[in-house]
């Protein structure tokens, strides 16, 4: 009984504890991603992001045309009113609006066509 314990013993103290830390970052689109190394490194290619200590990727201020129903989401929320239209020959669009002045226009792919700001 003595040896066992005295082997197990020799065992726990050369074998390596193991431990892993794991990283709450902020993805390209605002998403949260967990990785096991730090933030400043995107998770794909391992390449250092411009940031500083502590910070997270910043997500585009502004709305930009060709953009998508989840980017335009992430900047400006859920909108307080949709519309869907199929005019005569212009082809199918959306029409999301965020209160009295702002709306944004999507086409038929769900890409940012016009913005009223």
């Amino acid at each position: 009984m003595l040896k066992s314990v005295s082997v197990l013993f020799s065992v726990l103290l050369v074998a390596p504890l193991a431990s892993a830390e794991i990283f709450k970052c902020v993805g390209k689109y605002g998403e949260v991603l967990y990785q096991n190394f730090p933030c400043q490194f995107e998770s794909m290619g391992g390449t250092p992001v411009a940031q500083g200590p502590n910070k997270t990727p910043a997500v585009p201020a502004k709305l930009r045309l060709g953009m998508t129903t989840e980017e335009v989401r992430t900047l400006w929320g859920e909108p307080t009113d949709t519309v869907q239209e199929e005019p005569g020959r212009g082809g199918r669009f959306e029409v999301w609006s965020y209160g009295s002045s702002r709306a944004v226009r999507f086409d038929h792919r769900g890409r940012v066509s016009a913005i009223q700001q």
